[in-house]
This record gives structure tokens, C-alpha cells and sequence, in this order.
């Protein structure tokens, strides 16, 4: 077998040449699949290159005799693939680190931009023809920002904040940063006083069984009231309950979302709150040329890397 099985649509035709020169053939449907039609694509497959939103549950890997390495297009690969499942079956995964820091903070801090200066709001109520109901806004330097997660996209997020705007920044993560706290001047506060603290507060911890439900009602409750919520992580993060709570009595203003929930929550949310007060896009965050190409290279130079010498340098933690 020397299929290389390829998901989603942000690899472009020029980057898996390597592949079909180094002898393989490549399949890449185009349409999300199912977990059945994900089964019967890896049955015969050598390599899997994700980069779709497909899932790969222990199911599908458990049917994938060949498969020799799955390359996940992207750093959040606890939401797609059994980790655990694939550990015990022999099937090492790699992922791209490095390649969406740039276009995730940019577009985070995009967004919480858009929210301070309520810019949606006002484009779409210009457009309306309505005049005169701008309200004076607040600059960012005189906002206290956490940020929950402190990776390598949360520090590049607190140091333009802190340096580029002059924010006060303060952030929560498992394991405490203290070398960055002193070369960024941030600061570090257990989660729940940093919901206390925090007027903006960002969500940018990967989405894992540790995580799902980290902001909780009793979180959000602790919130000074006009918080503005940006969560470029995954939805869950944030229950649905806290986020129609907070956004119900005021402790949240305006709340940012890059990807939404998928369950029955998700409606009355959508009804209840117009999108002056909950602004969603589509899991765009790292949607850019500069990302989605230095993925794409990354992901197939690894699955050459595991296919020629059995090691990369990018294997998951």
C-alpha cells in the first residue's frame, strides 16, 4: 500500500507533489466524511494527512492496519484524533507547530478589537441608516486582558497586547510561566482570580477532557460586569449554559466566538442574542495563505520524514 489519504480542502494540489514523486498516490475527497466513509478511506491507506474536521476515533484506526503515521494539519489535534487509541495501535502522529501562531493571535486580537469598538455593531447600524447612537468606547490600554492558556499562541497574544497596546495582560495556565511573566511584564493569577480581575478575558488553552467545561457559570459569575469574551479555542471550553448566562444578566457584553456549538444549545443562543452581543465566525482564525501553506509543507515533509526513516522531529508530545 502507498496511499496517502488526504482530508479537507487547505492543501493545495503543489504541496503534495512531494508525496507523488516519492511514489505515492494521493486520494483527497473533498467533502467531510463520515466516520463509516473514514473507515473504508484508511482500510488501504499508508499515511494520513488531516486536515479536514474529520475525526479519528478509535473506530477508524483500529480498521487501519496499514496506516503508518497520521501528519494533523494544525496544533489541536485532541479534538480529532484518539490519541490514546492511536498510541496503543503503533501509529505515530505529528502535527505543525510554529505555522498558525502569526494568523491565530492576529485574528484574536482582531476580534477583541472588534469587540472594544463594537465595529460590527456600528458598520451594521450605519448601513441601517441609523445615526447618532455611537457610544464613547474604551481604549485597550485601560482594559485588564487574561488570557486563559499560555501557550505559544497565548504568549504571542500577551506580548503584542502588552507591548504593542500597553494592556495590563495577567494569565492563567496549568504550569506557570515565570520567564515569560518577566521578559513580556505580564502577570500570573489563579483562574478564579483572574476571572475576578479580568475585563476582557481571551480563551486560548487546547481543547482536551482537562479543559471542555473550564468556564464554567461559576466562572463566569465572577466576571465584572461589561466583560468582553473572545474564545478563539474550542467552543466547549466555554459551557453553552455560562456564555447564555453571562450574556443574560450582563457579566459578558459581547462575546467573540471562531467556531460555535454543534449541539441543540446552539439555537437558542443564536435567537436570544443578536449579533451585536455574540459575533461567530467559521473556524477561521487560521485561515490565511501564510498558515495554511507552511501546514500543509510541514505536514507532508513529516509524513516523508516517518515513511523514510521512521522519525520526525514533530511528533506529539
Amino acid at each position: 500500500m502507498n496511499k496517502v489519504l488526504v482530508t479537507g480542502t487547505s492543501v493545495a494540489e503543489e504541496f503534495l507533489a512531494p508525496l507523488l514523486s516519492a511514489g505515492f498516490t494521493v486520494s483527497n475527497p473533498t467533502h467531510l466524511l463520515s466516520e463509516n466513509e473514514l473507515i473504508e478511506e484508511l482500510r488501504d491507506a499508508t499515511a494520513y494527512l488531516l486536515g479536514g474536521d474529520e475525526v479519528a476515533t478509535r473506530a477508524a484506526l483500529a480498521q487501519a492496519e496499514g496506516l503508518k503515521v497520521i501528519a494533523f494539519l494544525g496544533v489541536g489535534y485532541e479534538s480529532f484524533i484518539d490519541t490514546a487509541a492511536a498510541k496503543e495501535l503503533g501509529i505515530p502522529v505529528t502535527y505543525t507547530p510554529g505555522t498558525l501562531t502569526a494568523s491565530v493571535a492576529e485574528f484574536t486580537i482582531g476580534q477583541l478589537i472588534n469587540a472594544n469598538r463594537r465595529l460590527t455593531q456600528y458598520t451594521n447600524s450605519y448601513r441601517r441608516g441609523e445615526r447618532e447612537v455611537e457610544q464613547k468606547q474604551r481604549d485597550l490600554i485601560s482594559r485588564t486582558i487574561g488570557i486563559v492558556g499560555l501557550g505559544t499562541i497565548g504568549t504571542h497574544i500577551a506580548g503584542i497586547l502588552s507591548s504593542g497596546f500597553g494592556a495590563t495582560v495577567n494569565y492563567y495556565s496549568r504550569t506557570r510561566k515565570h520567564d515569560e511573566e518577566a521578559r513580556l511584564g505580564i502577570g500570573y493569577l489563579p483562574l478564579r482570580e483572574l476571572a475576578t480581575q479580568s475585563d476582557a478575558l481571551i480563551v486560548m488553552t487546547p481543547g482536551n477532557d482537562t479543559t471542555y467545561g473550564l468556564v464554567d457559570t461559576d466562572l463566569v459569575s465572577l466576571l465584572p460586569n461589561g466583560t468582553l469574551l473572545v474564545n478563539t479555542a474550542r467552543p466547549a471550553i466555554v459551557t453553552s449554559r455560562a456564555l447564555a448566562q453571562g450574556l443574560a444578566d450582563g457579566k459578558i457584553s459581547v462575546a467573540v466566538y471562531d467556531g460555535f456549538y454543534d449541539g441543540p444549545e446552539a439555537a437558542p443562543l443564536l435567537q436570544e442574542f443578536g449579533e451585536d452581543r455574540l459575533l461567530i465566525t467559521g473556524h477561521i482564525a487560521s485561515l490565511t495563505s501564510d498558515a495554511r501553506d507552511g501546514m500543509s509543507k510541514m505536514a507532508v515533509r513529516s509524513i516523508l520524514n516517518v515513511m523514510t526513516n521512521g522519525a520526525d522531529e514533530h511528533f506529539i508530545p
